[in-house]
Order: structure tokens, then sequence, then C-alpha cells
């Protein structure tokens, strides 16, 4: 082990230790707060990578502590937050990133469940999902278990039942690098407390697929949303600024025409060049292969 390594672990050491009786006597709004913004702050690699496992401990033992806390975390929580269900099928996520000096990402969330039928927090469970940066995030084939999770910030939870399976599927932003960035659609099942991420539940013509992956250029923005009154996902069509750059998803933004997942018969069934009202979208971007038109 180098000493620049050991160093870090050392440090990390000092610091677990001490970490409860430090911010026993301060706010747990005021320790995220103050988390996040050092975070934001970090001059270097090392020392982010520092605060984010500070930030992780913290977790931990907020969902170790009391149920009061807890609701605190929730209400407090300035990253990835998306809630699902209720009683006994309520699961919450929380989920955040912080960005390397090269533009990479390191994510880290909490999967929390097993509430009690009224939703009461004193049963509750909860799992650390561990970001594996070796992982692919653009392989829509695999699923993953909570140690080889290819990471993402996620920002809505959607539950729809198989039967009587609960299946619960996650929208997430992926901040990729300086040149691209991903939103992605991926199923989660929760079955004798372990979590199975990439689940087979997405139909699409070219054969079930377990996650959808939306990648395009980084000063852009792309769909990818829930409508509850239409019991859809609804995600933009990207194509490239210009046909020569096909393949090249640096080059890659919305068309401002839009496909569409729709559960049906317990399964995201795909649809193409849905039609959406009143959207927003619009006002956002022109269209981004704007030869095409």
């Amino acid at each position: 082990m180098n000493l620049k390594l050991s160093g870090i672990l050392i440090v990390l050491l000092l610091l677990c230790a001490p970490f409860s009786s430090y911010f026993a006597q301060t706010p747990l709004s005021s320790q995220i707060s103050t988390m996040f913004e050092n975070l934001r702050k970090a001059s270097n690699d090392d020392e982010r990578f520092i605060l984010h496992n500070e930030l992780k401990i913290l977790v931990r033992e907020t969902l170790a502590d009391s149920s009061e806390s807890l609701s605190d975390l929730f209400a407090q929580w300035p990253a990835g937050i998306a809630t699902a269900g209720r009683g006994n099928e309520l699961v919450t996520v929380i989920s955040w990133n912080s960005e390397r000096q090269d533009r990479t990402q390191d994510y880290g969330a909490f999967v929390i469940y097993g509430f009690d039928k009224s939703g009461q927090f004193e049963n509750l469970k909860w799992t650390e999902l561990i970001h594996d940066r070796n992982e692919d995030p653009k392989d829509e084939s695999r699923s993953y278990r909570v140690d080889d999770w290819p990471g993402a910030i996620y920002y809505d939870l959607i539950l729809t039942h198989d039967g009587k399976t609960p299946v619960y599927t996650l929208l997430g932003w992926e901040g990729g690098n300086g040149q691209i960035t991903r939103k992605i659609m991926e199923t989660m099942i929760i079955s004798n407390d372990l979590i199975r991420i990439g689940v087979p539940y997405l139909n699409r013509p070219e054969g079930i697929r377990k996650r959808h992956v939306l990648e395009y250029s980084d000063a852009l923005q792309a769909t990818l949303r829930y409508e509850p009154d239409n019991n859809r996902i609804v995600l933009d069509q990207l194509a490239p600024s210009d046909p020569s750059l096909a393949g090249a998803t640096a080059f890659y933004g919305p068309t401002m025409a839009y496909d569409a997942y729709v559960w049906k018969g317990g399964k995201w069934e795909f649809f193409s060049n849905i039609s959406v009202r009143n959207s927003k979208d619009k006002e956002r971007n022109r269209p981004y292969n704007a030869s095409g038109n």
C-alpha cells in the first residue's frame, strides 16, 4: 500500500471513531447542510473521498437512530430522494453524488424499506448501495447486486405490481463525464431483504431489457419522467446533431419526438412516437436535430 493511500485510510479511521460524539450536539439539518457544502468545496479528490465517506457514516448512524431522526433526514435531504408505496410496501431511496476533478462521478445511496402497515419507522430496514466504478452504466442487459451498483441519483420511484410482487421503477440521473450525461430507468425488487436492481421488466421491440439508458450531450437536457395520469414513463428520442455523428453520443440531443413505457400485463411495454400534450419540453429546447425537420 502506498503512503498516500495509507494516509487517507488513517484519516478515515480517525474520522469514523469520534463521529457520533463530534456531531452529537449539532442538529441533523445543520450536519447535512455542512457536509454537502464541504463536499461541494472540496479542493481535490482525496479530500472529496473522505467527505463522501463521512456522509455515508452520517446516514448509517441516522438510520440506526430513532424514527424522529429519520423524519428529519427525509425532510432535510438536499440531493436525490424518491418514495413510493404505502404501509409495508413503502420504500424510500436517498442518493447523492460527488464529482471528481476529471468530471466523473462517485455515488452513494440507501434503500429504506420494511416499514410496518401504517408506514411507521420503528421496524424499518435499510440497505446501502455500493457504487462500483468498474461497472458499465450503459449496459441494459445487466442485473446488479447492492455491492456492484453502477450508480445514479434517483429523482423518482414508481410502484407497480406483477401479480402480488411489488415492482419499483427508479428514474435517475447519471453525470457521466464532461462530455455526456445519462438518464436511467431501471426496475428493483426486494425479496426476503435482498435487493435486486435491473430486473427484466422492460419489454422492448428487440426483446426484454433490464434498464433503459439515455446518453446525450452534457450541454443539453433530456426528458425521462413519469406521468401518473397516463400511467406511463415518457422519454425523449435522441439523435445526433448531424447524421455523420451517429454513434457519438456526446453530440446527441432531443428531437422533440417521444417514446413511452406503459405498465401492462406485468411489464413496461414500449411505445414509439407517442403524443405528448402541454409539454414544457418544447419551451426548454429547440429540436437538436434541426436539419432533420
